[in-house]
């Protein structure tokens, strides 16, 4: 038996005919058994009818929509993401880091840069020295009284005039007179180791030419009747200033208390006087050819009253060219009896024109 017909054997044992049917003796023919495949298989029941399949649905026209939607829907995602976020971090914020502190800086001050304005000169003739002051002061101006500074003296003439405009802080300065007696106080009687000397100032200088002036009583102490102890006095006395008293009664000067103690030393040799001053003589109302002429004129009036006297010599500081440079001047001064007596006559001359 070859081995295709054991095979076959052990098949058809392990695989017994139906009963009734014909035992089959032989393997069957592969040949007739696909001939038989290939005929046609005639239908023994009714054929399935086929459903016509469905038109698949075209999304193409909702695609505009969709696409917008979609967008939409994920911004609102996207928004709700950040806040989760920043609602993290504010808890985080509050509950584990430190409070942030600001620190504000103060704004920066400009200084104010103040501008001199134009202000109009008032018109003050006629207004006591006072009410001049304190009109000058409202409007923003400075006044310097020329030639003496008396609350009740009355201004006659005044520089810069009324109407003009100057610089806010600008001086004025006036011609203020006291109506003058120039009566002096009925001297006091000098008592142990005191004399009486005399004192000239000018009386309602008129403030163009200077005068040998009139003498009011000064009582010193006694220093042996000595020609430089009654100089000196005179010198120190003159330097003060006349006394409210006499100021209102029409006497002026350029000095007062701020020139009280100017007085160095003061020498006499052969009739000529050295008077040194310190720096307390300088006056600001000196300044001027006007006010130069009476300064020097109320210490060469004092000093040539007294007969030992020939001739003076000023001096700042012990230097006789610093005194000189004062007044634009160069060199030492040296002035005489004569020169002094001259310049009375000129100006005696002057003045009656």
């Amino acid at each position: 038996m070859s081995d295709i017909d054991r095979i076959y054997q052990l098949f058809a044992e392990a695989n017994p005919a139906p009963a009734g049917s014909t035992p089959a003796t032989e393997r069957p023919d592969a040949d007739a058994l696909l001939d038989d495949e290939r005929k046609p298989t005639m239908l023994t029941h009714e054929p399935r009818t086929l459903k016509p399949q469905t038109e698949p649905t075209r999304l193409r026209r909702w695609r505009g929509p969709a696409v917008a939607l979609t967008a939409f829907v994920g911004a609102v995602l996207l928004g709700l993401t950040a806040w989760l976020v920043m609602f993290d971090d504010e808890e985080v914020a509050g509950t584990t880091q430190p409070p942030v502190t600001t620190t504000t800086l103060p704004p920066t001050t400009v200084p104010d840069v103040v501008v001199p304005g134009l202000v109009v000169v008032p018109d003050l003739t006629g207004m006591t020295l006072g009410d001049a002051r304190a009109l000058l002061a409202d409007a923003g101006l400075e006044i310097m009284a020329l030639p003496g500074d008396v609350e009740s003296a009355i201004v006659m003439a005044q520089d810069p005039i009324a109407g003009v405009e100057v610089d806010e802080g600008s001086v004025v300065a006036v011609d203020a007179r006291v109506t003058p007696t120039c009566n002096p106080p009925d001297p006091l009687a000098p008592g142990i180791g005191e004399v009486t000397i005399a004192v000239f100032y000018e009386c309602g200088n008129d403030g163009l030419y200077p005068s040998a002036g009139i003498g009011v009583p000064r009582i010193v102490p006694e220093q042996g009747g000595e020609a430089i102890d009654r100089i000196e006095w005179t010198l120190r006395s003159l330097l003060a200033g006349p006394t409210p008293d006499e100021r209102a009664v029409g006497f002026t000067s350029f000095f007062d208390d701020a020139t009280a103690g100017a007085l160095e030393s003061v020498t006499l040799t052969d009739g000529r006087v050295v008077a040194d001053f310190n720096d307390a003589i300088i006056v600001n109302n000196a300044g001027t050819s006007t006010g130069m002429v009476f300064f020097n004129a109320e210490l060469k009036a004092n000093l040539f009253r007294h007969p030992e006297v020939d001739s003076v010599e000023f001096h700042l500081n012990g230097d006789c060219e610093a005194w000189s440079m004062l007044f634009q001047s160069d060199g030492c001064w040296v002035v005489t009896r004569a020169d002094w007596e001259q310049d009375l006559a000129e100006w005696d001359q002057l003045r009656g024109q």
